[in-house]
């Protein structure tokens, strides 16, 4: 499934060796933001089609992917600070962002905190609209227990495949991708982004506390937006979907039936379809 993918790119942040990729010659600068346990990896069904008319960035963040991991705990602001840096870094003052999971409440943090260097904004399946999460991210924000969890296995990744996707066979049934997957829930990968989901939730679900930073100003979101989620989303229901639209003053929603938390592969060519049409409107 995995037989093409852009050349990796490395590139210093903060001291942290990032991977990223860069690819496309034409139209406005596109920036690929991956959730939690994510990796660049996972836009593979998407980067090509969207750089046939944008040039398009994707990074590890730190903590993740192929990216350095350091052993001290960053924070979703942290985090978001990294990502500016990376723009910094590779010349771009500003872009539009397409983030997903977690990844939406980071690129929520960036267009609050620098809303001057956000074109448009798309968020899928976004963090950071309300309290609910899955239970599996709730039961690692324990203490002992989330280290207890944080380790690989195929049962686990084939268990993350099941609730990220509607229709998981095909994935489940694909050694490349499952490897992938496996590849992403290395230890210092769940060890690092345990510690920042404690920074933002704990078992009962995401902290009142964060949620006011985002959900409580999403009407100073100056960007058009895109909403596009999946109707059977196991790890953000699809009402926090509805905050958002309501919230954001020049927002619009896609629902994705059927379709679970990661509609970019699941519904892979309406997915870039509708981004292309967005970005170029």
């Amino acid at each position: 499934m995995l037989t093409e993918l852009p050349t990796d790119r490395y590139i210093q942040i903060d001291d942290i060796n990032t991977r990223y990729w860069a690819l496309g010659e034409q139209g406005s600068p596109v920036l690929l933001i991956h959730g939690q346990a994510g990796a660049i990896d996972y836009w593979y069904k998407n980067v090509f089609a969207l750089a046939q008319q944008h040039r398009v960035y994707a990074l590890d963040w730190v903590g993740s992917g192929r990216s350095d991991k350091p052993q001290k705990t960053y924070t979703i602001d942290d985090i978001s600070q990294f990502i500016l840096h990376f723009m910094d870094a590779v010349g771009l003052s500003r872009a539009s962002l397409i983030a997903g999971s977690i990844g939406g409440a980071i690129a929520l943090k960036i267009a609050l905190a620098e809303p001057g260097r956000v074109d448009k904004l798309v968020l899928i399946g976004s963090g950071g609209l309300g309290k609910e999460v899955a239970f599996p991210a709730r039961l690692t924000s324990l203490p002992i227990v989330g280290e207890l969890l944080n380790h690989p296995s195929p049962g686990a990744a084939k268990f993350m495949v099941q609730q990220c996707l509607y229709e998981p066979a095909p994935y489940l049934n694909d050694s490349e991708f499952m490897d992938l997957v496996l590849r992403n829930m290395a230890s210092d990968i769940l060890q690092f982004q345990t510690r920042t989901f404690r920074t933002m939730g704990n078992f009962f679900g995401i902290k009142p506390d964060f949620l006011r930073t985002i959900s409580d100003r999403l009407s100073e979101i100056q960007s058009p937006t895109l909403i596009l989620w999946g109707k059977q989303d196991r790890a953000f229901p699809i009402r926090h979907a509805e905050v958002a639209l309501k919230g954001i003053p020049n927002a619009k929603l896609q629902i994705f039936d059927p379709c679970g938390h990661l509609p970019y592969l699941e519904c892979a060519e309406e997915f870039n379809r509708s981004v292309l049409e967005f970005l170029g409107s």
